[in-house]
């Protein structure tokens, strides 16, 4: 009985000795095989190059910038930053921290922490101030910038009574304290100077 095979005629007896027998079968199979083989090779590299590309790099842990986040002005932990941001030019850009012990204790220079509260409106410029600093004296000091309602843990560790309040950590632990309870008033001059005398 004729069937049609590769368009041409043949019988069932030679399709099943074609398909068996015949070397030119299997050297067609054998190159779509490894043309499966070469392409699924191929995948693989590629997916394990986008893989080891894409992967998140595990920070270094003594390095602080590892511990700076996304840019968030509205975090309740920041630091101000002293960046060029998108090539638009340097300035102090806010980004998130994401963790407070490790970022202080791996800083290479003194840390201002500048405690305030989103509750109440910044009249005296105080932020302003703060960010004025942390601008003009970049190659000198870090500032961090911590809500203490948001952070109460860190608030009472540094046993913050009022706000704003401001310390420099050095190594981690507090070498200044400027304490605004028992300043009363104070004038902006009277801050920059006090962070001036804490950084030499």
């Amino acid at each position: 009985m004729p069937v049609r095979y590769f368009g041409k005629k043949a019988d069932i007896g030679s399709c099943v000795r074609f398909g068996q027998g015949s070397g030119k079968m299997s050297k067609v199979r054998q190159r779509m095989i490894r043309k499966q083989c070469a392409y699924l090779l191929a995948t693989i590299v590629i997916c394990a190059f986008l893989l080891v590309a894409c992967a998140k790099k595990t920070p270094d842990p003594s390095d602080y910038r590892s511990y700076l986040g996304d840019y968030a002005y509205d975090a309740s932990l920041t630091a101000m930053v002293y960046e060029d941001f998108e090539g638009e030019g340097f300035g102090i850009l806010y980004r998130r921290v994401t963790d407070f012990t490790g970022y202080v204790t791996n800083a290479p220079l003194p840390v201002l922490v500048y405690f305030y509260t989103s509750m109440h409106d910044d009249y005296a410029g105080t932020t302003a101030e703060v960010e004025q600093i942390a601008e003009d004296y970049n190659t000198r000091l870090l500032v961090m910038v911590v809500n203490v309602f948001s952070e109460n843990t860190i608030a009472e560790h540094y046993q913050v009574q009022t706000v704003p309040e401001f310390v420099i950590l050095k190594d981690g632990k507090v070498d200044q304290r400027f304490d605004s309870t028992t300043r009363g008033s104070w004038s902006q001059d009277e801050l920059r100077q006090w962070v001036i005398d804490g950084i030499e």
